[in-house]
């Protein structure tokens, strides 16, 4: 199950950061909630990815697991801002790829300090 939403959030996700500017409507509830979004969104997609073929937590991490958590979760938060500069009406932004990466940081955060909940995602 939880390889099933990782796959399925990272598609959503390329999807949205791939997709020409002008195709979304304009919404601008406050000035810096494109960095909110971007934070979220990734925050999430390290979260679901960290989880992928573990049993628990405190499962020791293999060499596959940090080779899916860069394939995964660090190359397309770094490919997806860098894709922008060719997609029609968007833009690289260094700060977006900043925020990336400090939500890809949060998602691995919140992965190893949330409780074990008996509903799990694996």
């Amino acid at each position: 199950m939880r390889l099933f939403l990782s796959i399925s959030w990272s598609i959503i996700l390329a999807f949205a950061m791939l997709t020409p500017g002008d195709r979304f409507p304009e919404i601008d509830a406050f000035s810096f909630q494109d960095k909110v979004i971007h934070l979220i969104c990734f925050a999430l997609l390290s979260y679901l990815w960290l989880g992928v073929g573990r049993k628990s937590k405190s499962e020791p991490w293999t060499k596959n697991n940090l080779i899916m958590s860069v394939v995964f979760i660090g190359i397309p938060s770094v490919v997806f801002e860098f894709a922008q500069l060719y997609i029609p009406n968007r833009s690289f932004d260094i700060y977006d790829l900043i925020v990336n990466q400090i939500g890809v940081l949060t998602g691995i955060l919140a992965y190893f300090k949330t409780p074990t909940i008996p509903f799990r995602l694996h």
